[in-house]
This record gives structure tokens, sequence and C-alpha cells, in this order.
């Protein structure tokens, strides 16, 4: 007897791998577009990425995969799938110009996956403003920064004091005070 496959999804789901999933995602799943965002992917993409996210979380716990901290196990996974989209895109715009017709000029990638321009921490070394928003915006400890980006603690607090003391210059720099 076949059953609906929502049916046959619900039996092999376990309650609290499904209250695990889903109350992260309502508690953080903003931060963590939010996250992809900064990331420098478009809405649509850092949409798909925290979803992506949710969806292999999901599995893991499916798997009984055991994991500790599934905050900032889904940080990393969005971090890694914003990091998989930048390289396919560089990939993409090294082939495309060999695809193109010899009278087409490939003008690069459309201004929807252009990356946002951030202010001041925007203009930060990439490691520097990654420590910057988890700490600051995601509110996560040096700890699961470093995990999320594959850092020791230590690097990720000279990350965020450097960062800090470029920001603190540049605003001193600018306020004549």
């Amino acid at each position: 007897m076949n059953r609906p496959i929502t049916e046959r999804v619900a039996a092999t789901t376990r309650p609290d791998d499904r209250a695990v999933v889903t109350e992260l995602h309502e508690l953080h799943g903003a931060r963590l577009f939010d996250f992809a965002r900064h990331q420098g992917l478009g809405d649509q993409q850092a949409a798909d990425a925290v979803q992506e996210a949710m969806l292999r979380l999901w599995r893991e716990l499916q798997r009984g995969t055991r994991i500790d901290n599934p905050l900032a196990w889904a940080y990393r996974t969005t971090y890694r799938l914003a990091m998989e989209q930048h390289r396919w895109r560089r990939a993409l715009a090294r082939v495309m110009p060999r695809l193109a017709p010899a009278h087409a000029a490939y003008a690069g990638p459309e201004a929807s996956d252009a990356v946002a321009v951030w202010s001041m921490v925007d203009g930060l070394p990439p490691r520097q403003r990654q420590v910057l928003y988890l700490h600051y915006a995601a509110d996560l400890a040096f700890d699961d920064v470093a995990s999320v980006i594959g850092i020791s603690p230590s690097a990720a607090r000279t990350h965020a004091s450097r960062a800090l003391a470029t920001l603190r210059a540049a605003l001193a720099g600018e306020d004549p005070r």
C-alpha cells in the first residue's frame, strides 16, 4: 500500500529533529539571511543558502549525527554555501567569454549578482569583516566564530581587535574633534 509522500516523510522524521530545525530557523533565520547577504549574496541567493543550510542540518540530524551547537553549524554551512556560490560565479565568469560568440561582448555578472557595497566595515579585509559580523551582528562567541570560518579562537579575537582598531583610526580621521 503506497502512502502519500507527506505521510512517508512524517513517519521518518523524528519530532525532536524537526523541532530543532524549526526553532533554529524561527529564532535565527533572519540573522542567517543577513549573514549570507553580508557574504555578498543577493536576496534570492541568501534565502536559498539559508534554506539549504536548514535542509542539510535536518538531514544530518536524521542520519543521527550529533551536532553540539546547531546555530554555529548553520552559520558554518551558510558561510560554506556562500563561498561555493562565489567560486561558481568566478568559474562562470572565466568560462563565459570563451563560450560567447566572437562578436558578442560579455559584460560579466548581472547587477543583481554584484556584491553590495558595505560602509566602513565593508572596506575591511574579508576575514576581519566576517569576524566582526559573526561576533557582533550574529552574537556568536569567539569560539563559535572560529568554528564557523575555520580559524582558532585566538585568531578570531585578533582579527576583531585589528578590525576595531582600523575602524577607530578611520573614525578619528573623519571626526576633527
